[in-house]
């Protein structure tokens, strides 16, 4: 869930939740989701278009340019999608200065 913080929507997708344990398993992921905004989705994988939101995910207005330069330093692949992108966010140029 840590590189959700860059997200404007995130979802944990899963197949199934443990009968005997869902009563936990449910509050754990209330929790995390309240913390993170993360959203939980319950996908039948024979019929994906057959899916339950348990819970929908909280959007983020805002992006956390801090999170997303230490994604451009750590992943070569995310900082091409980023140079990309920058292209359309004139205004918002990543620079490692912003981690220091």
């Amino acid at each position: 869930m840590s590189n959700s913080s860059w997200a404007h929507f995130g979802y944990l997708v899963a197949t199934e939740i443990n009968e005997d344990k869902q009563r936990c398993v449910e509050r754990e992921l209330q929790m995390l989701c309240a913390l993170h905004g993360i959203g939980v989705i319950l996908l039948n994988p024979q019929d994906p278009g057959n899916r339950q939101t348990l819970i929908p995910a909280r959007e983020r207005t805002s992006i956390d340019w801090q999170s997303v330069n230490r994604l451009v330093v750590e992943d070569k692949d995310f900082k091409e999608f980023i140079d990309l992108v920058s292209d359309y966010l004139p205004d918002r140029k990543n620079t490692q200065s912003a981690l220091e």
